[in-house]
Parts: C-alpha cells; structure tokens; sequence
C-alpha cells in the first residue's frame, strides 16, 4: 500500500464565506461617476475630467464584472476539489475494504 506523505485540506465552509464576503464587497462596488460636470462651463479641464469620470467608470465596471466571473470560477474549482475528494475517498475505501 502507498502512504502519501502529504495532503491537500480544504476548508469548505471558509472558502465559500470569503468568496461570500468578496461578492457582497464587489456587489457594493460603487462603479458610478458623475458623467457631466460644470453645468454650461466650457474649460477645456471639466470636459477632460468629464470624459476621464467615463474611462473610470467603464474601468470600474469591468473590474467589477471580471471580479464575478472570478468568483464563480472560483466556486467551480472548489466544487470540483469536493467532488474529487468524495470520489478519491470512496476508491480508497473500496481498496481498503478489497485488501
């Protein structure tokens, strides 16, 4: 019989409260900017950061959207690891029980 002299724990229960806790912090991720600001002010500055609050904003909503699909595809690797450890178990058991 192999001994492994190491093993992989995963402590499900902590991995899915971060990935809980990262969702709710991206969920509340204020990605808005004010789109126009300086009313009638022709300055060349308020157009520039008017179309800067833009880019940001654009920036900020694919951080968010990219932090989600990261999340879930975090989700589907640790569904994964649970499911090949139940099925890793059960043929360790199954050649315990034949030996």
């Amino acid at each position: 019989m192999v001994a492994l002299a190491t093993e992989i724990k995963i402590r499900y229960t902590d991995v899915e409260q971060a990935l809980a806790e990262l969702k709710a912090a991206v969920s509340s991720l204020e990605t808005t900017f004010p789109s126009s600001i300086g009313g009638q002010n022709q300055l060349d500055v308020v157009d520039r950061l008017n179309d800067l609050n833009g880019k940001l904003q654009s920036a900020m909503e694919a951080y968010q959207a990219l932090l989600l699909k990261n999340d879930e595809a975090v989700r589907k690797s640790v569904e994964m690891m649970r499911d090949t450890d139940r099925r890793i178990a059960s043929t360790i058991a199954r050649w315990e029980e034949d030996s």
